[in-house]
């Protein structure tokens, strides 16, 4: 499942209108017609925003995956994140 279909799915069972949805989310008409028609987001805080106001998880909304409950939250590794023990590595993906 994608994102289009997922948040046509939402819309309707929810009773909203596109209109309305971005009126309540200050996401504009424009950006929520073009994820509809397929377009990829540019945007995580609106994707987060719509999200958050349909009351599903961002890995729902975009990928129709629901949130497991024995998920690995990353506050368990607080402590060994503050304390230096991972290592993070940036490098650039080709396309």
């Amino acid at each position: 499942m994608e994102l289009k279909t997922v948040l046509r799915k939402l819309i309707k069972e929810k009773g909203l209108t596109i209109a309305g949805l971005s009126r309540s989310t200050k996401v504009p008409v424009q950006t929520l017609h073009g994820w509809l028609h397929g377009s990829e987001p540019k945007s995580i805080r609106q994707l987060k925003t719509i999200a958050d106001h349909l009351g599903v998880d961002l890995d729902y909304l975009c990928f129709g995956i629901k949130s497991r409950s024995d998920s690995i939250k990353i506050e368990k590794f607080e402590n060994e994140i503050n304390a230096g023990i991972f290592e993070v590595v940036l490098r650039r993906v080709k396309r």
